[in-house]
């Protein structure tokens, strides 16, 4: 991501956003898919279906603009 001088960041929100979907998961799977990005290595890629990006995507609906796009650009 991007900060205001337009500076690149490296963010890394795995841990955060398993953690998320983990605690507030609403059905088995997205508690099921926050354990599998928490427990991701960090020099890894989690491999996801079409299924669980749009749960990723509901996730992060709430997150700020800047944070939310840069994990959009992510998921493809």
């Amino acid at each position: 991501m991007k900060d205001i001088e337009g500076n690149v960041l490296k963010a890394n929100f795995r841990k955060e956003l398993g953690n998320q979907l983990y605690m507030q998961g609403r059905n088995i799977e997205e508690c099921e898919l926050g354990k599998k990005i928490y427990f991701t290595a960090e020099d890894k890629e989690t491999e996801l279906n079409e299924k669980e990006v749009g749960m990723i995507k509901q996730a992060i609906a709430g997150y700020g603009y800047v944070a939310r796009t840069a994990i959009e650009e992510a998921l493809g």
